[in-house]
């Protein structure tokens, strides 16, 4: 088999495969680069229109070259397997809560029922933020609306906290001194400590630019993650300060990774 083969039979809209194609494969070093991340590269080039051969050429310098670029920490750190992104991102979030909870701030038999299972859902929700986050973007169009929708709603899962039974018993107090300053530092700790896994999800994403779907779900997971971290960390169940402290972390994230997209493609 040869390389026009390959692309030829991306052009025809599948996936080349077989016992040829891999035995290709294990020599032309061009060719499995096409075939990388669920042949992504190979389906973009497919659709791109024929050029003569002087052009492709120089396209495929044009490619080696940007490839050779690819140096660094961060080229390191995406050229990592699915899996084993998948497992540093929940490895860095399950060590911000071994030391948390390590702290004995909040007990964990002193949550209570509502908020203990409130945590175990954020626990699953974190982990599926991030796995959408380190997939390929979806090619079909529904597929990409219900990620997006994913994204957008991500930051305000943390809400869930709202319907505990032990914040709807406690009283507010708006008007104390103090409580500008409890919610301020709430909102600055959170923020700082979950503020690596939003680093970690930008450094993995494959994407020459990374796009607002990642940017959007990296602001979830802040949200859902210092959620937890604030749940075994801030004793105070009252309403007024967990959401001044704790969901608004979400929100602002959210929206400053909106502006920032915005300004990015408006320059």
């Amino acid at each position: 088999m040869e390389c026009t083969e390959i692309r030829q039979g991306f052009v025809t809209g599948g996936v080349p495969s077989g016992p040829a194609v891999d035995e290709h494969l294990k020599k032309c070093s061009r060719c499995s680069e096409l075939f990388r991340d669920s042949a992504k590269l190979g389906r973009r080039l497919a659709g791109a229109p024929f050029r003569a051969p002087d052009d492709l050429t120089a396209q495929l310098f044009a490619t080696e070259t940007l490839l050779a670029r690819e140096q660094g920490l961060r080229a390191f750190l995406r050229s990592r397997s699915t899996h084993v992104r998948y497992a540093l991102c929940l490895v860095l979030a399950a060590a911000l809560l071994a030391c948390e909870l390590l702290r004995k701030r909040v007990l964990v038999h002193e949550l209570g029922m509502g908020r203990s299972l409130a945590g175990l859902l954020l626990l699953i929700i974190l982990a599926l933020i991030t796995r959408s986050s380190l997939r390929s973007p979806p090619l079909e169009g529904t597929a990409a609306r219900l990620r997006s929708l994913f994204a957008l709603v991500a930051w305000a899962l943390p809400c869930v906290l709202w319907f505990a039974p032990e914040a709807r018993a406690s009283g507010e107090d708006f008007s104390s001194s103090g409580f500008a300053l409890r919610s301020l530092a709430c909102f600055g700790y959170g923020s700082a400590l979950a503020a690596p896994s939003f680093v970690l999800l930008y450094a993995f994403d494959r994407d020459e630019r990374v796009s607002h779907r990642v940017l959007s779900l990296g602001a979830g997971a802040v949200a859902v993650l210092s959620s937890l971290i604030l749940l075994v960390h801030c004793p105070s169940t009252q309403l007024a300060h967990v959401i001044a402290g704790h969901f608004s972390i979400g929100l602002v994230w959210f929206a400053a990774v909106s502006i920032a997209t915005l300004w990015r493609r408006a320059n």
